[in-house]
């Protein structure tokens, strides 16, 4: 088998560095670029024993990776998704607050090219999804709420893993995400039937926590994931990329990976 050349988005991020660690360890990879919005100059591929003959910029990134994988921004997948359709490139997305403009563009790029979106990377959490719609099934007539907590740096709250969380429980009790709350501190009325309650915290150096609640009348059942390093999201990544390379154009999540 021949290695998958992947190129890193965001090189220089925190996220970034994770993901040309887990590229580098990943024997089925070979890392033919790194580029960011800043120059990535000799020291920076001096620091993480990148191959100094590595590419530096987007657009020759793109002409030349099988798999480009973005940690990056919303605003970025715009140019991205271009520059993945005109070079038949594949995107690994495992950026976080994304509207519906942002699926729609990533699902029509789709039709030209192959794209892997999870909000979350880590193969224990996606198996945590799959954990908690059981429960919720089981639990239908409990009342559900949803935490999660993340380090100081983190921008969107609620975080994209905790809405996917509340995503497969209102699909498997057959409800909508009109049954999300994330104002209730805003609101002055007591709790509605089937409202699933989001809560974040930020602070530290917390690489994710989420926790779903059911509460009854009587009792509680606490599901939670803990991540203990971001490598688990970096390793994640590099391996959806090197499963997206065999796959043929489409819109893939990670049930289709580990499914």
């Amino acid at each position: 088998m021949s290695k998958v050349k992947v190129a890193i988005a965001g090189a220089l991020g925190r996220m970034g560095n994770n993901l040309i660690s887990s590229a580098i360890s990943n024997t089925n990879v070979d890392l033919i670029g790194v580029f960011d919005v800043k120059d990535i100059d000799t020291n920076f591929i001096s620091k993480y024993q990148i191959p100094e003959n590595i590419i530096t910029t987007r657009e020759e990134s793109f002409k030349t990776a099988d798999i480009v994988i973005d940690f990056t921004s919303p605003k970025a997948l715009f140019n991205f998704t271009e520059s993945a359709v005109s070079n038949n490139t594949g995107l690994v997305i495992g950026t976080t607050g994304l509207d519906e403009s942002h699926f729609n563009l990533l699902k029509q790029s789709s039709n030209s090219t192959k794209i892997f979106y999870a909000p979350n990377m880590s193969y224990g959490v996606n198996t945590f999804f799959e954990i908690s719609r059981i429960a919720a099934k089981h639990l239908k007539d409990f009342d559900i709420e949803i935490t999660e907590t993340h380090h100081r740096h983190k921008k969107d709250a609620p975080s994209g893993t905790a809405i996917k969380l509340g995503e497969e429980i209102v699909d498997e009790l057959g409800l909508s995400k009109s049954n999300f709350n994330f104002n209730r501190q805003s609101q002055d009325n007591q709790r509605k039937e089937n409202e699933i309650g989001f809560s974040s915290i930020r602070g530290g150096n917390i690489p994710g926590e989420h926790t779903v609640i059911f509460h009854g009348d009587n009792e509680s059942i606490e599901l939670t994931h803990k991540a203990f390093n971001r490598k688990i999201f970096s390793d994640g990544a590099v391996e959806a990329a090197v499963w997206l390379a065999a796959q043929e154009n489409g819109f893939y999540s990670f049930k289709d990976m580990i499914s």
